[in-house]
């Protein structure tokens, strides 16, 4: 009789590739003759971006667009002048394999930014910046359920496990036109926007998953002067866009847990100057990328032997994810900007911008910690009405509000909410943050399942002195497996001869153990 063993197969996310990608920058920039002379900079930026990536075999190709802002005064004016510029770039990574059902987290950061006035009309900028680029392919695991023939036995344990895999990437593009209050000037050039989607509703039907949210869009910027003797005044607007979109995934039904990421690929504000009133266009470009799994639950063997054959078996120590659990906590943050040779009489616009954001197990406090830098920013006016610019970086961190093992994993991401500020003194602002930390965690399930059973069918167990029934006596507590496993008899012919339940508890006893043929 042959040995039949069915199996149950488990999905997992297999990180395939972590490393990253460098990007230098160079750029030799001559202002436009529109363009008041350079008497002083004040902020030189960059913001980088992924718009697409496509896979083909084992390369990655990704584009990535930096935006490169700079902000200006000129000699005898009040107003801040703007320059943007955008670079593209197209990036290879080599895989070193050609991964199955992939999911890619693809992060740009500034590395360093340097911007040398050659002279009033010409700026030197050198930078780079760095992508971190990583992979996660499906892995399927096979797990024995059951087993038939050559007398073998199994222990067995109910385990939930995720057992399938489907995920799905799209890039939509949403449109606005927007009509800013009456109370507001029109947009003569923008000096700063940003762009964040911090939450978002999602519903799964039959193939599809069907996303709805808000981007949350706030602007600086100049307004058109009156005339040339005058200075710009600087506005600030926040604005929400809606968005809507269903995502066809084939397979997918309400029993899949979905983790869903949206990033921002592109913002574009342009002011519609011909509009008797003051009106912006804009356009945002999102990525949507999504994982989902359904989980499972079946009895999986953890143990075996044969009562007939001698038989081993191959195990492996797994790690099951449970079902995802979703991460919204907030923490204020507070910090000051002072400005050492004039005094602020206000505040124009104030803002922070996480970057550099990690996780790692806190042990001290059972849960995971959020960490990174923050850069805080204000542009201001001293007593005269110039402009100022102030900046500084904090460090912070964040532990969940939640108890989890050590081997659980976390992806989180951390956004501003709001960001509000007070004149501290004549020379110092206070700002105050609000971070929202959002994403998602998961526990993990260690254990030890059984992957092959092997038999030796020319290797007959021998019975000692060929007895029928032999007397044992139990401890107290004593596993009834290991009893009948150290026999080589079952659970069921020890639960039946002494009129036991298979999960009954021993108590300290005498045991009638039937040997089988």
């Amino acid at each position: 009789m042959d040995l039949i063993l069915d199996h149950e197969s488990f999905i997992s996310n297999e990180i395939t590739f972590d490393g990253s990608s460098e990007q230098s920058v160079e750029l030799d920039y001559i202002l436009p003759d529109y363009l008041p002379d350079i008497f002083r900079i004040l902020k030189c930026s960059f913001y980088p971006k992924v718009i697409s990536h496509s896979l083909n075999g084992e390369k990655l190709t990704f584009d990535l667009t930096l935006c490169i802002k700079i902000l200006y005064l000129s000699n005898g004016s009040s107003s801040i002048n703007c320059i943007d510029q955008k670079q593209n770039y197209t990036k290879t990574v080599d895989l070193s394999c050609t991964p199955e059902n992939p999911c890619f987290k693809i992060t740009p950061c500034v590395d360093y930014v340097n911007c040398r006035v050659v002279n009033s009309r010409r700026l030197d900028i050198r930078g780079a910046v760095s992508t971190k680029v990583m992979l996660e392919c499906e892995k399927s695991t096979d797990i024995i359920s059951n087993a038939k023939g050559l007398n073998v036995q199994l222990k067995k344990e109910y385990v939930t496990f995720p057992a399938k895999r489907l995920t799905a990437a799209k890039r939509i593009t949403i449109t606005e036109e927007i009509e800013l209050s009456k109370t507001k000037g029109k947009i003569n050039s923008v000096i700063k926007s940003d762009c964040i989607i911090n939450s978002f509703d999602k519903k799964i039907i039959a193939n599809k998953l069907i996303i709805k949210g808000e981007a949350k869009v706030s602007l600086l910027y100049n307004c058109e002067a009156e005339s040339d003797n005058e200075p710009q005044n600087i506005e600030t607007v926040k604005f929400s866009v809606p968005f809507s979109q269903i995502i066809d995934i084939e397979g997918i039904t309400e029993q899949y847990e979905a983790v869903t990421n949206i990033s921002i690929a592109s913002l574009e504000l342009i002011p519609n100057k011909s509009s008797d009133v003051s009106e912006i266009e804009c356009e945002i470009i999102l990525l949507i990328n999504c994982i989902a799994f359904r989980y499972d639950t079946s009895e999986l063997a953890t143990d075996a032997y044969s009562t007939t054959y001698v038989c081993d078996y191959d195990c492996a120590d797994i790690k099951l994810e449970k079902k995802p659990t979703e991460v919204k906590e907030n923490q204020t943050i507070k910090a000051e900007l002072s400005c050492s040779d004039s005094e602020i009489s206000t505040a124009v616009d104030v803002w922070a911008k996480p970057y550099n954001i990690q996780s790692k197990y806190n042990t001290e406090k059972k849960s995971f910690s959020v960490f990174g830098n923050i850069e805080i920013g204000a542009i201001a006016k001293d007593e005269n009405g110039c402009p100022l610019y102030l900046e500084d970086t904090i460090s912070f961190e964040h532990c969940l509000d939640m108890i989890l093992d050590e081997n659980s994993t976390a992806d989180l991401n951390v956004y501003i909410d709001n960001c509000t500020f007070t004149i501290a003194s004549s020379n110092a602002i206070e700002i105050k943050a609000e971070l929202f930390v959002c994403g998602y965690v998961k526990e993990l399930d260690s254990r030890k399942l059984i992957t092959n059973i092997n038999v030796s069918e020319d290797n007959v167990k021998s019975k000692e002195n060929c007895y029928a029934v032999k007397l044992y006596y139990a401890e107290q507590g004593e596993d009834i497996w290991e009893i009948a496993k150290k026999f080589s008899t079952s659970v069921s012919a020890i639960a039946q001869e002494n009129e036991l339940s298979d999960s009954t508890k021993l108590q300290r006893g005498m045991l009638l153990i039937p040997i089988l043929d």
